[in-house]
């Protein structure tokens, strides 16, 4: 893949897993827009089975995760995260000002579940956007 095209790619995914982050600060954003979930679906979606399987989502993760660490200390600072600053803080678990790569994954595996809600196992652009809906400031 190109730089760009990669780029492109982060850029997506990093959209989806701001539409997924859960918590009061996300709660004060508007709905991410269906083809931006799509687009991020899409990118994310390894076997193109249009859904996003667990294992897919912890990949995606961890490839994002390594794409941000700018510095290769294998640590993300908040501003290598981007997050707002109040999911930063909830996904730094042991308190230490910066996200493992364990403590980045983890905080999306919760958020995949909570999305899944009929339990088998993958999320689609539909049951994103239910969340999206749900989550969305009334």
């Amino acid at each position: 893949m190109t730089k760009s095209g990669w780029q492109t790619q982060v850029a997506t995914w990093s959209l989806l897993a701001a539409a997924l982050a859960a918590g009061a600060a996300y709660a004060q954003q508007p709905v991410v827009r269906e083809e931006v979930v799509a687009a991020a679906v899409k990118a994310g979606d390894k076997d193109n089975d249009g859904s996003i399987d667990i294992d897919e989502f912890v990949a995606y993760e961890i490839e994002l995760f390594t794409a941000a660490d700018k510095n290769r200390d294998r640590f993300l600072s908040p501003q290598e995260a981007g997050a707002p600053e109040a999911l930063f803080r909830a996904a730094d678990r042991n308190n230490d000002g910066r996200l493992s790569l364990g403590e980045a994954v983890a905080s999306k595996v919760i958020d995949f579940f909570e999305i899944d809600t009929n339990k088998d196992g993958v999320i689609t652009v539909q049951e994103i956007m239910v969340y999206e809906r749900a989550t969305a400031p009334k």
